[in-house]
């Protein structure tokens, strides 16, 4: 008869640190953060949230070590895959429901547009916690069952290329890049560089070229797969099925680096500096190569291009929205104020002048104004809205709104980008007069809902024959504030452009340049105290720097060629506009704005590269 194990230290020691690695420290540091936000600490909120998803990876990386030591590699593995589940539930799942400023809030993380950012968010974590149990296993070679051991050698194949390229793969999914000067190592592992990797240890647990190969194969598959439903409109993922191959050659390359060529094929090199070269300072050598391409994904990790708002397809019916492509042309003012919280904004718009003809079928010409509103403490996840009015090739006016919820890398969003259009609605005009001026309104507005007061979102617009028409209505998300931010965070900025969000723009865009227009954008306004104010100064945003939220914007290049023209710099202009040329843009501060802006691009000075 056996006896019952002895308690002892080192037992209980082994049995908590089981029982608190590696879910426990994650979890604490995710409610230290939350603690911080709900409490107003706001500066260790934003300090302690940058840094969430590292929080969760070392975690479980340094857990998945102490588990590796202290368990078996099967029920290392379990255990792991356990802790991810307790985290999901506790992130997702059994998270609080409290009521702060008068409004109901929930802690939960953001499940993103497809509802898979916690499952894509514990993937990542279980691979980090397991890949030690993983490589402890490879290490007993003959010593795994036969039957097991593709199936092993596959399962940790896509693990490990989970830890190597999950950064640069989520984001690619999701349209972003490195900035250019690094977009090469996001190329290198789209290629399927790390798989030299992947093929090594498939080849040590499988002991087959094959089964090496194989794994680069399904390390491409299971992670496509996985990411497949991110949204990105306008994504070419047919890059992927060219790689399928690459990813297969450099996993088969690992498998060689690993066992060496087949005994059929071996050859000798003599005395030759080649002969006298070792399979295991080639293996040192591979390695070498895939930690540098994947580390440097790490030391490049906040330098990712940010993506603008955009929907694929021009349309002039109500199911599409005519956003324009990732990267278009586009110029705004921006309230260069200190942030106001407020609930309406209005601006007019005016084509005074715009020859459709230089348009090409696919082209239009927007003004109009962009907002973002705030939520209560769930950090990276913002939302932006737009009520604009777009002129298109056949002379039609198109009067749209939009709202968007966006997610940076934050852990809240699954660690990584995503981004979508909840909500549109838009209606056509034809209007005899094409420069006559038609007016836009958002607002936030109270409506009653099974005997409870809510706040939605309201569009309007106004035009010389049709008084204030609401044209679209969105309720939101209960975690949302009723109400937009506009003006700059923390104040006035002293170093424009770099390194602001510009909360409230409004300005022109077009799918690609176009010249010969002149538009007027008058009275940009909101409604604070109950009253309505005009805004009293604005600056220039070229596209490249019209940030409304930290890794997103409303356009993605200078408008090249366009000029802005006020009263205060030139009194034969209407009163309150103002003055900035397009090229050689700084922080020249235009007040009185008490009318408008004339936004003008000059058909003989237009530069079109």
């Amino acid at each position: 008869m056996t006896s019952p194990p002895r308690i002892t230290r080192r037992n209980l020691l082994r049995i908590i640190l089981l029982a608190i690695f590696p879910w426990l420290p994650a979890y604490l540091f995710e409610r230290i953060d939350f603690y911080f936000g709900i409490s107003g600490n706001i500066y260790w909120y934003y300090q302690l949230s940058g840094t969430r998803l590292e929080a969760d990876v070392v975690s479980f990386a340094l857990g998945g070590i102490l588990v590796a030591y202290l368990l078996r590699p099967r029920w290392a593995v379990i255990q792991v895959f356990l802790s991810a589940a307790l985290i999901w539930t506790l992130f997702y799942e059994a998270c609080s429901t409290f009521r702060t400023g008068g409004l109901l809030h929930s802690g939960c993380y953001q499940t993103g547009p497809d509802g898979l950012a916690g499952f894509r968010l514990m993937a990542m974590m279980f691979s980090f916690g397991a890949l030690p149990a993983i490589v402890k296993a490879a290490s007993k070679r003959d010593a795994l069952n036969r039957t097991v051991r593709p199936a092993i050698a596959l399962a940790g194949g896509v693990v490990i290329t989970v830890v190597m390229a999950w950064f640069p793969l989520t984001a690619w999914f999701s349209g972003v890049t490195y900035l250019s000067t690094l977009v090469v190592f996001q190329g290198l592992i789209l290629a399927g560089v790390p798989q030299m990797a992947t093929g090594m240890l498939a080849a040590r647990i499988g002991r087959s070229l094959k089964i090496a190969a194989s794994s680069g194969v399904v390390s491409l598959l299971a992670l496509s797969a996985g990411l497949w439903t991110l949204s990105c409109p306008n994504c070419d993922r047919s890059i992927l099925y060219p790689l399928v191959p690459s990813w297969a050659f450099f996993a088969f390359l690992g498998g060689l680096l690993e066992l060496g060529l087949p005994q059929r094929f071996r050859f000798s090199l003599g005395d030759s500096w080649l002969g006298r070269i070792r399979l295991e300072d080639l293996r040192r050598v591979g390695v070498a190569v895939v930690l540098t391409v994947c580390l440097w994904t790490l030391v490049a990790y906040g330098f990712w291009d940010p993506r603008v708002l955009y929907a694929s397809s021009i349309s002039p019916t109500r199911a599409d929205l005519t956003l324009g492509q990732s990267s278009y042309p586009y110029v705004a003012g921006y309230y260069n104020s200190t942030q106001y919280r407020i609930c309406c904004l209005q601006l007019g718009v005016s084509f005074v002048e715009a020859n459709v003809q230089l348009l090409a079928p696919d082209n239009f010409l927007m003004a109009g104004m962009g907002v973002q509103s705030p939520n209560c403490c769930v950090d990276g996840w913002d939302l932006g809205w737009r009520a604009d009015v777009f002129l298109l090739p056949n002379s039609s006016l198109i009067v749209s709104g939009s709202s968007w919820t966006t997610c940076d890398s934050n852990a809240n969003c699954g660690g990584y980008f995503w981004q979508q259009l909840r909500y549109h609605a838009q209606v056509r005009l034809n209007p005899q007069n094409m420069s006559a001026p038609i007016y836009l309104r958002m607002m936030w507005e109270p409506t009653n809902i099974n005997g409870q007061t809510l706040y939605q979102a309201n569009w309007y617009y106004d035009t010389t024959n049709v008084s204030w028409t609401r044209f679209g209505s969105f309720l939101p998300d209960f975690r949302e504030g009723p109400y937009f931010d506009i003006g700059i965070p923390g104040g006035v900025p002293t170093n424009l452009p770099q390194g602001a969000t510009y909360f409230y723009q409004f300005g022109i865009a077009s799918k690609i340049p176009v010249s010969g227009w002149r538009v007027l954008l008058l009275y940009p306004s909101f409604q604070y105290q109950g009253s309505w104010r005009v805004m009293e100064r604005a600056n220039i945003i070229q596209g490249d720097y019209s940030f409304w939220k930290a890794e997103y914007r409303w356009g993605g290049e200078p408008y090249e060629g366009v000029t802005a023209q006020a009263n205060l710099t030139d009194p034969n202009i209407p009163p309150g506009t103002a003055l900035s040329h397009a090229l050689g843009f700084g922080p020249r501060q235009a007040t009185g704005l008490r009318q408008g802006w004339l936004l003008e691009c000059p058909r003989l000075s237009m530069r079109l590269g």
